[in-house]
């Protein structure tokens, strides 16, 4: 194909962009549902010991720098800037301790603050902001100090007041060098992975080492308080959470929190001590491999947050101070945790995508290339950081993945953002393996819906790509490492780690390396491709090649949003209009659920519980529920109301939806889709279920409202020309011989019988379809029938089978024309698909003689009715209220006889008289009623609706009929299925109008 679809009847092709299966992965992004700001998720970078890397080395440095290399870079993290170590103490190789003479025990205030001051210039003269991990303790500082692996002081102080003036000390320092107005941009650590004993280990007890930490975290914050003003302060601490430590670094929150038996300041003794954020560390052992035992990225993050919440710390920032992976594929260690493999790209890429997913702050960095920061080749993990800085103030957009990839383990999938500002919008899209030797591509659709030029008919679209061959030296040193003859044990950290020249353990290896630096340079370097693209209809689907563990990059300028969508979180209220006084936002429980805040009632009580929501003109609404259906088997539907005034409501019954498992399957998410709102909707009003067996089911994740017009009009297609198809394959043509025998004077036919599926687009907000085929059973007896699909976005295609057919002869016999209807089109359709069968022996039949598409109200009469039957089995749960229920469904559900003898029967009573001519009736997979009747109360009787239906095998049919009036609808059923002929069972009535 290589083509997007264009929406008025012609194929806009786009330039450099590959043909995709249709099976294969596919994205959708809606233009017009804008959610949640995009934050920069890669801003930190670290720094193990200050003076590796800025002072010295940053000496001289151009000031732009970091914003010409690394602009996403903000802030830059001292780890154990002050103080644990000072070369003479036994086991140490680095000056931390912040002493003229470290040493000296008969001095406690010689302070010299010299080097880390000169480090901080550095920091700032790349107009970047230092973040100080206080710690650990200086040596004569302590009792008894103890160097631990880390090369860092294991134990506390000795006086607390002493480390108190000690950290004062230092803040005044630093606020008298740099100006207060600057130093209250900083951020201040208290140690790193405060609860793993490799740092700080008291040598007691896990309790006592516990509350040392929770003493120095008091008295380090009130002097730094003291010094800087708390107003001005910004301090937080770093956990390992990854992994178990030596104590639970949950207790900590609860201490600074001012909770429980441990709430109590040590400095102050008051409850609690200033927290701004919390951090953890996150590390993968190997490319793909999880920690033994370790907890998932989410998890990690989720574990602090949790407690957090509970503990009422609602407003605090969550970040990754260190991580990505521990060691190669080889099990060596990696010097700045990341391979320079493209692996590590499409991992970011994810990451990215996950950080924004669960509002991760930052993930702070080792490495940012081949030299760590200064100079080198750049990393491929620097590529996706300088990329994703791109989005940064983008609106998020609404999107989903659909289909399959060509490796199952493949996954594809990424981000997309809008700037109204700009005109801008930007996708980052991957195809990701946790196996770094999978070499599988992906060519997805990505879609984008809703989407317009700013001016004339043209976007220009720019593409970034980065894999084996673009942007990334890996393959190509990889290469001349095995040509050299390089070995493994010439490697002081691992073979696939970034920084190849400190890892290299021979002059001559190093040489070799920098003799072919510029070449790896300029193999690492980005050039995007800009091309001009015509849109038509309001959608663009792009097809890049996404080669193994690759990324590729969108920016597509010119463009905006065809309408506006209220895209609601229920992070907060600000986006409702208003709400009741009974719910209340829940953030617990948020990985298990997918969703970190929710809305919920605070009660099952008989009161409704609802949320308003404005839109002028609004057209659309869609929303998602989640339902704990371990506690309640029966869902009970939310109601929806629609309002011009805010005040006089009518409730919308047209709705669909679509269930999925969630929280290892206790939980359903329902999301639900509106059918068109009415005209002149300025409001909408979601009312929650009342009673229940628990307040907390169900919940609202989001909720979206939306003036986008729909398209629906009716659309009939007589096959003359393709100007009401949006789209077409190459392999159709129009026959117009045999008018007269065929009783159509034109058709479309297939130009061979080959195996590829030849097809028909339409794009319309269709609630059925009713298609006209004629076939040559004289030549060809056996009917191969088409086939049907529905899209919400013209690309995430479900092929639809509850269709049925009537056929009638033609051409004397020789011809059969099959007439097919599809009665009822997910809610949500935007695109129909018809598709020839493939095969046969006659390119020219079947023939596609019409394809109408109609877009009734549906408004569907059952909602709302009140249900009663003859006869139900309440002993094993079915109930006759359950048929109009809402839940459409073919499984063990609804109402069912008890074995009673037959005839009987169950109703719908409306409340007045309605007009209608089409039923859809569900019953059991496997159970279908055999015989059944379906009549209507026309006020003194009841009268058959159609002719009575005998030997049903079908567990969903759609029953159409001319229009009746009547106030209410029956099944009269006589005969079950053949497996269980005394039993009824239906488990849905819906009834329309067309």
């Amino acid at each position: 194909m290589g083509c997007a679809l264009a929406l008025s009847g012609s194929l806009l092709l786009i330039p450099a962009e590959s043909s995709f299966a249709a099976s294969g992965p596919k994205l959708s992004f809606d233009l017009t549902a804008q959610g949640r700001t995009i934050h920069n998720a890669f801003s930190d970078i670290n720094a193990w010991d200050y003076e590796i890397d800025w002072t010295t080395k940053a000496a001289g440095k151009p000031a732009n720098t970091f914003a010409t290399n690394y602009p996403f870079v903000k802030n830059v993290q001292f780890m154990t800037a002050t103080g644990g170590c000072y070369v003479g103490f036994p086991g140490c190789s680095a000056n931390r301790d912040l002493f003229a003479d470290p040493s000296d025990r008969t001095t406690l205030t010689d302070y010299d603050f010299s080097r880390l001051i000169g480090a901080l210039h550095h920091v700032v003269d790349q107009g970047l902001k230092p973040h100080i991990k206080t710690g650990n303790i200086p040596m004569k500082l302590s009792d008894d100090p103890e160097v631990g692996v880390m090369e860092a002081n294991l134990k506390p102080p000795s006086d607390y007041d002493q480390y108190y003036a000690y950290i004062k000390a230092l803040a005044d320092a630093l606020v008298a060098e740099f100006g207060l107005a600057e130093v209250k941009t900083w951020t201040w650590g208290v140690f790193t992975e405060y609860e793993n004993p490799e740092w700080f280990d008291d040598g007691v007890s896990s309790a006592s080492t516990q509350t040392a930490f929770f003493k120095i975290y008091d008295y380090t914050v009130a002097a730094l308080e003291d010094a800087i003003g708390a107003s001005n302060l910004t301090v937080g601490a770093h956990s390992m959470t990854v992994t178990e430590g030596l104590w639970d670094e949950l207790a900590f929150i609860d201490h600074v929190a001012g909770v429980g038996p441990n709430g109590t300041n040590y400095k102050t003794g008051l409850p609690g001590t200033q927290i701004d954020f919390l951090t953890a560390s996150f590390y993968d052992l190997k490319p793909g491999v999880r920690m033994p035992n370790g907890k998932s990225f989410v998890d990690t993050i989720e574990t602090l947050r949790k407690r957090s919440v509970a503990n009422g710390l609602g407003n605090l920032k969550y970040g990754i101070d260190e991580g990505r992976i521990n060691s190669g594929s080889d099990s060596k260690a990696l010097y700045s945790r990341i391979v320079a493999h493209s692996f590590q790209g499409s991992s970011d890429a994810k990451q990215f995508r996950t950080m924004l997913d669960w509002n991760i702050d930052w993930f702070s960095a080792w490495g940012l290339s081949t030299e760590a920061i200064w100079g080198g080749v750049p990393a491929v993990s620097t590529h996706i950081a300088n990329l994703g800085y791109r989005m940064v103030g983008d609106k998020r957009l609404d999107g989903g993945f659909s289909g399959t990839t060509a490796d199952p383990s493949n996954e594809v999938n990424g981000v997309a953002g809008y700037n109204a500002s700009t005109d801008t919008v930007h996708l980052m899209i991957y195809n990701h393996n946790n196996d770094m030797s999978r070499t599988t591509a992906e060519t997805p659709a990505v879609t984008l819906r809703n989407i317009a030029p700013v001016a004339g008919n043209t976007v220009t679209v720019k593409k970034w790509i980065v894999d084996d061959t673009h942007g990334n030296f890996w393959p190509t040193w990889w290469n001349d490492k095995a040509n050299r003859g390089i070995p493994d044990s010439a490697y002081s950290w691992s073979k696939y780690t970034m920084e190849v020249p400190k890892s290299l353990k021979n002059t001559a290896d190093r040489d070799y390396w920098y003799s072919r630096e510029a070449d790896y340079k300029a193999l690492a370097t980005l050039t995007p491709v800009t091309t001009t693209v015509s849109l038509v209809g309001n959608q663009l689907t792009l097809t890049p090649e996404l080669d193994h563990h690759g990324v590729v990059f969108y920016e597509i300028t010119n463009a905006r949003s065809a309408g506006t969508t209220i895209v609601d979180e229920l992070d907060d209220w600000s986006k409702a209009e208003s709400h009741t006084s009974g719910l209340v936002l829940d953030k617990a429980n948020a990985s298990a659920l997918g969703d970190r805040s929710r809305a919920i009632r605070t009660n099952n009580g008989t009161t409704p519980q609802s949320i308003i929501y404005r839109l002028d003109g609004a057209t659309r609404f869609k929303l998602t529920g989640l339902f704990a259906t371990d506690e309640e088997s029966v869902i009970r539907n939310f109601k929806f109301y629609a309002s011009s005034d805010g005040s006089n409501w009518t409730e919308h019954d047209g709705w669909g939806y679509a269930d999925s498992p969630i929280n290892e399957g206790y939980w359903t998410k329902r999301v639900y889709t509106l059918t068109k709102l009415a005209d002149n909707t300025n409001y909408v009003k979601v009312e929650f279920p009342t009673g229940g067996a628990v307040a907390y089911s169900p919940q609202i994740g989001q909720a979206q409202i939306s003036d986008v017009p729909w398209n629906s009009a009716p659309i009939i297609d007589e096959m003359n020309d393709w100007t009401k198809a949006s789209a077409h394959s190459s392999g159709l043509v129009f026959d117009t011989a045999h008018g007269a025998a065929l009783g159509d004077s034109s058709r479309a036919m297939r130009t061979s019988t080959g195996s590829t599926p030849e097809y028909a687009i339409y794009r319309s907000e269709a609630t059925d379809l009713q298609l006209t085929a004629l076939y040559a059973t004289d030549n060809e007896p056996g009917i191969r029938n088409f086939k049907f699909y529905a899209a919400p976005d013209g690309v995430t295609w479900e092929e639809q089978t509850g269709w049925h057919y009537a056929d009638s002869p033609i051409n004397e016999g020789a011809w059969t024309k099959r007439v097919y209807t599809l009665g009822k089109l997910p809610t949500g359709t935007q695109f129909v698909k018809v598709e020839f069968p493939t095969g046969g022996t006659l390119s020219y039949s079947p023939q596609l003689s019409q394809v109408k598409l109609n877009t009734a109200s549906m408004v569907n009469f059952a909602k709302g009715a009140a249900a009663s039957a003859s006869n139900t089995d309440t002993a094993n749960g079915y109930a006759a209220e359950k048929v109009n229920d809402g839940a459409a469904t073919t499984d063990w559900s609804g109402w069912a006889t008890d074995g009673t003898a037959l005839p009987q029967w169950v109703q719908l009573d409306f409340g007045a008289a309605k007009t209608f001519s089409r039923v859809e009736l569900y019953t059991t997979s496997g159970y279908a009623i055999k015989d059944y009747q379906i009549q209507y109360w026309n006020g003194s009787a009841w009268v058959d609706c159609l002719t009575a239906i005998t030997g049903n095998t079908f567990d969903h049919r759609t029953h159409t009929f001319a229009a009746v009036t009547g106030s209410k609808l029956r099944v009269l059923g006589t005969s079950g299925p053949a497996n269980q002929p005394e039993y009824l069972r239906v488990n849905e009535i819906e009834v329309y109008a067309e």
